[in-house]
This record gives structure tokens, C-alpha cells and sequence, in this order.
């Protein structure tokens, strides 16, 4: 069978993430409008805001009177050399000197000016150490530019910083800038961009042949994964047709009764097929999961790659080593973390499960116990998953800057707004919870809530979902249950009372109804319905009905219907063969006459006795 998703379903799934990314964009605008920096609390990260001339840009370091910054390369975005200037403490006011920052931005558009503009020949370059108005400098020429381009000045305070005289350290430096002009017009030559292009687009070519053989590999794990999920649906109960017992019947009807039993045991059934399924399911989805971040890494690599290879991109090839590797770093190991919760929940359910408690307990608590599990379990790894996922948001945040500490701190205000406001939800999940610690009921139940009496197809600690007489998926929020009654906890019991004749001789009808009660025992196809055999209590009243005789079965969970209908029918046969006869109520009138006068003639009217 050929699962195809429906276009409810797809507008759903569509819907849902437009949800959860509108979510996320109204959290970040609300984090960054109200993250004003007040004093005792936060500061912006860099980049929002304003800012005061005494805070440091980013990469500055400060000694004292010495402030530090690097100088990068215009080709990879490496490190130099690093170059020194005098403090400056306001970087607001102009006549504040010039800061480290701008004195190396200076020295970088010059590199780059020589690399990729001038395209200098390399033959005739000539990189020195120079004398320019007492200043030791660093200049760059050629034949085809022969007035020097001033790259970078040494000064005092650059020789102070790096511990080395200015001669020295001009020196060093010649060599570095030297290699690094040399390098980026030979990476800037029209061969060495043809070569790079063609090995590019061959590593595009093989980046996409990957990309579609694991995309064909998750499109066939995906088609497994839809027939699975359209067996499990197949394998859900479907009582549209099946109607439960009405709670306020002594005696049930035989068609409902039959229903509700088999209700009920298709369903126990197709859960144990179901919760099989999911565990394949799982399986299926982790390999998705691996499959989705092996294309990630694949094309990380190969961007990076390009980026390296390609000139004027492998500038940004530090960027794309920082905040992305670190976001796509948070994002992996937050889903990785999830899916390890879930595996080790279902271990330790599946753990808990498999210690045997037959000797203990019997097998209605045995299968309730099971269904117990499974349902906490549920909650468990929704409560996992709600905690990984917001340290993971934390995370994040913290990687690009923003202070964890006020989006805790605006989080913590608005969930006790938001508390305010949903008083019902937070009495719902306590109720759910206290349901499943005190095992009221569980999955698989058949209860009565006053109003609704139904099949519990779905508990979690918000809602309780029942399957009503009439088909009807109801669901009800936990704090509206207040008493519940459990018509399949542990054991049932069958409370059978009939009235006979106040004639029939007492002895006579007890021996005939313990004669029918331990011939229903010792069927072999009702004895496993019943755990104890039955017990005729005796004469209950004596009255104008005539005699009533009560007897109680005790039966398995849910069999008490099917028990009593059967227990029902045999009485009557035996009623009939010993000639009992069922009491009737009775009623005694006063017989009286008298004689009226009505137009001449006498009348006589009378009561008769019946």
C-alpha cells in the first residue's frame, strides 16, 4: 500500500513550522528590544545598540598605554603580524589620536591595493625596509609602479609590544608582507584562477552526484517510513461503530457488551503491534537524522574548500570556521542529545518491563503496569525534549553574543505572565501528573467520569483522550476530572441479584443457583474469565417481591460483561428446568359493599381483591 500524504496533512506540517519559525523570530525581536544595557544588569552584544568611546572594538586588547590589534591577511583572513598604538580611552572625540583598529584597517586596504589592483609583476617586486621622514616604513614597487606604496610604519611602541628593536621587527615584517604579495597575485593570475575554477566546479560536480545519491537513499527511507506509519494507522482501533455500556444500567445490554470487549481487546492488540512499530519508526528516523547532518558536513567541507581555493573567498573562509561551525555545532549535538534521551528512556522502560512480576501480580496489573510505562515514558521524553531543546536555544544565543542571562531573565518574566494567564494549564499538567503517579488509570482503561464513559486512547499530562459509546474522540483537560471510576483496575465483579417467588423453597433455590455459579466455573471456556469461582451470597431481603438471592463473580479486568451475560443466561435455563418462578410483586385491597339508592334502584358496588 502506497502512502500518499493528503493535502490537510501537508497544510498542517507547512503550518506548524510557519508557527515554530515565527515563534523563534518573535522571541529574538522581543530578547533585542528589551535588552537595553542598565547598570547591575546587561550589556548589548556588539553590534546593537549604542555604544560610549570608552568600550573596545572587537580584537582590540589593552596594556596599560598600549592598545593591540592584528593585522589579517586579505587572502585567507589569517593573522600577519600584530601592530601597537598609544591608549586611546575615548574613541568618540576626533582629536583623540588614531586608534590601533583604524591604523590596521589602513594597512590592510594597502595589501590588498597592491595584490588584487595594481597587479604587480613579480619579477621586477621589490618589498624594503625604508626611511620616510625618520620613520622606519615598509613600501612595495615595482618597474611598472615605481613610486613606493607605503604598506605599514614601525614605530616605537610597535618594537615595544613585540619586544624587538624597530630594525628587527621591520625586517620580520618585510619578509611576511613579501610572501603575502607574492602569493596573492599568483592566485590573482588569469591560469591560476582558470586552474582553481576547473577544480572547483569539478568538486561542485562531485558534491552534487553526493547530494543526490543520499537524497535518493533518504527518499527511500522516508517511503519506508510512510508504510510503516500507514500500517500503524491501519493497526489503530476503529470503534466508529462500537458502543460502550451505559454506567447506569444494572444489566447491560448483550450487544453493548459485546462491543465494549472487543473494543477494548483491539485496541490492547494493536498497541502491542503499534509500540513495535514506533520503535522501527525511530529507527528509520535516526538514519534520516545521520543522513541530514552527513549532507550538512559534506557541504561545510566543500564550501570551505571552495572558499579556500577561490581568490577573493578565502577571506571569509575564517567566518565560515567560527559562528556557523559553532551554530551548526549547538544544533547537532541539541538534536543528538534528544534522540539519545528518547533511546535511553525506551531502555529503561523496555528494562522496567522486562523484570517479571507474575508472582506478584496478575495479569490485568501486569498489562496495566506495561501501559503505565509506556504512558509515562511518553511524558518523560516530551518534558527531555522541551529542557535539551531550550539549553540548546541558550547555547545558541551565548555563541552569537546575546546575554543567556536576560533572555533567562525576560523568559522567567513572561512564563509568570504567561502563568497568570493559564492558570487551567498549569492545574492541567499537575492533575496529569498526579494521575499518572497515582495510577488512576491508564491506556487501555475503561472509566466513568460522571458525564463521559468511554475507552482512554491517549493520556499525557495536559489532556485524556476517551472513546465514547458513539465513536466520539472526547478530550478532556485534566483538571476537569475530579472522580473517576475504573471499571478494568485489576479485577471486575459480577453483582448478580434476582428476586423468586416468596413461595420457592429458600434451600432449593440457593442450591440451584451455586449448582449454575459452579458449572459456569468449571466450563473451561469461561473459567480463565473468572479468577475465583463464584459466591452465592444468600438471601439478601425478603419482601413483597418475594426473596432476593445475591451472587458475586470475580472476574479478570473488562470480563465482568460477557461473565454476567453468560451467568444470566444459565439461571434462566435453570429457573425454568426446576420449575422457579420469578417474584412478583403483590397487592392486597379491602373488599367492601354497600347499597346506593340512584333513581329508584339499588345498586351494589363493590371492590374486588387482587
Amino acid at each position: 500500500m502506497t502512502y500518499k500524504p493528503s493535502l490537510h496533512s501537508r497544510l498542517r506540517f507547512l503550518k506548524r513550522w510557519f508557527a515554530l519559525g515565527l515563534a523563534l523570530l518573535l522571541a529574538c525581536g522581543i530578547t533585542l528590544a528589551l535588552a537595553q544595557p542598565s547598570p547591575a544588569q546587561f550589556s548589548l552584544p556588539d553590534g546593537f545598540g549604542q555604544r560610549d568611546g570608552s568600550a573596545l572594538p572587537k580584537d582590540v586588547v589593552r596594556f596599560g598605554d598600549l592598545e593591540a590589534a592584528p593585522v589579517r591577511s586579505p587572502l585567507d583572513n589569517s593573522t600577519l603580524f600584530t601592530i601597537a598604538s598609544p591608549t586611546v580611552y575615548d574613541r568618540s572625540k576626533a582629536a583623540a589620536g588614531t586608534p590601533v583598529e583604524q591604523r590596521a584597517k589602513q594597512i590592510e586596504d594597502r595589501l590588498n591595493l597592491a595584490i588584487t589592483y595594481r597587479t604587480m609583476d613579480l619579477k621586477t617586486l621589490v618589498v624594503a625596509v625604508a626611511r620616510l621622514n625618520n620613520v622606519t616604513v615598509i613600501d612595495v614597487r615595482d618597474d611598472k609602479y615605481p613610486r613606493p606604496l607605503t604598506l605599514v610604519s614601525v614605530t616605537a611602541k610597535d618594537a615595544d609590544f613585540n619586544g624587538k628593536p624597530i630594525d628587527a621587527l621591520a625586517a620580520e615584517w618585510r619578509d611576511i608582507l613579501n610572501t603575502e604579495i607574492r602569493k596573492g597575485i599568483k592566485q590573482y593570475s588569469s591560469d591560476a584562477i582558470v586552474s582553481t575554477l576547473g577544480q572547483s566546479l569539478r568538486a561542485l560536480c562531485w558534491m552534487v552526484v553526493a547530494t543526490l545519491a543520499v537524497a535518493l537513499l533518504k527518499r527511500g527511507i522516508g517511503h519506508r517510513q510512510r508504510v510503516l506509519r500507514q500500517h500503524k494507522r491501519d493497526l489503530d482501533p476503529a470503534p466508529a461503530q462500537e458502543a460502550l455500556i451505559d454506567p447506569q444500567q444494572t444489566v447491560p445490554k448483550q450487544a453493548d457488551t459485546e462491543r465494549l470487549i472487543q473494543q477494548r481487546t483491539h485496541f490492547l492488540e494493536g498497541l502491542k503491534h503499534t509500540l513495535n512499530l514506533d520503535r522501527r519508526l525511530g529507527l528509520w528516523s535516526f538514519l534520516q537524522w545521520l543522513l541530514f547532518w552527513l549532507l550538512v558536513l559534506m557541504w561545510y567541507i566543500g564550501v570551505f574548500k571552495l572558499a579556500n581555493q577561490l581568490p577573493g573567498l578565502s577571506a571569509i573562509s575564517g567566518y565560515v570556521l567560527s559562528k556557523p561551525l559553532e551554530l551548526l555545532a549547538v544544533w547537532f549535538f541539541t538534536g543528538l542529545a534528544i534522540r539519545l534521551s528518547r533511546r535511553t528512556i525506551d531502555r529503561f522502560k523496555a528494562t522496567w518491563q522486562s523484570h517479571d512480576f507474575s508472582s506478584l501480580i496478575d495479569m490485568g496489573d501486569a498489562q496495566r503496569r506495561k501501559l503505565r510505562i509506556s504512558t509515562i515514558a511518553g511524558a518523560a521524553k516530551g518534558l527531555a525534549t522541551v529542557l535539551i531543546a531550550t539549553t540548546g536555544l541558550l547555547a545558541a544565543l551565548g555563541r552569537l553574543g546575546i546575554p543567556t542571562g536576560s533572555v533567562l531573565a525576560i523568559g522567567g518574566l513572561l512564563g509568570l505572565a504567561i502563568s497568570f494567564g493559564s492558570q487551567s494549564l498549569v492545574k492541567d499538567l499537575v492533575n496529569g501528573f498526579l494521575i499518572l503517579a497515582e495510577d488512576q488509570y491508564a491506556i487501555g482503561d475503561v472509566i466513568d467520569l460522571g458525564d463521559t464513559t468511554g475507552l482512554v486512547e491517549n493520556l499525557n499530562l495536559r489532556v485524556t483522550q476517551l472513546r465514547s459509546g458513539d465513536g466520539e474522540l472526547v478530550t478532556l483537560p485534566n483538571s476537569a476530572i475530579v472522580q473517576v471510576k475504573n471499571l478494568t483496575r485489576s479485577w471486575s465483579r459480577v453483582n448478580f441479584s434476582i428476586d423468586v417467588a416468596y413461595h420457592t423453597d429458600p434451600a432449593k433455590a440457593l442450591r440451584v443457583l451455586r449448582e449454575v455459579a459452579q458449572g459456569l466455573y468449571d466450563d473451561p471456556q469461561w473459567q480463565d474469565k473468572m479468577l475465583v469461582a463464584p459466591d452465592v451470597l444468600g438471601i439478601d431481603s425478603v419482601s413483597h417481591r418475594g426473596m432476593t438471592i445475591t451472587t458475586w463473580i470475580q472476574t479478570a479486568p473488562a470480563q465482568q460483561w460477557a461473565v454476567g451475560r453468560e451467568f444470566r443466561f444459565r439461571v434462566r435455563e435453570a429457573l425454568e428446568k426446576n420449575d422457579i418462578e420469578i417474584g412478583t410483586p403483590r397487592q392486597t385491597y379491602a373488599l367492601e359493599a354497600s347499597a346506593v339508592e340512584v333513581n329508584g334502584h339499588s345498586r351494589e358496588r363493590s371492590n374486588q381483591e387482587s
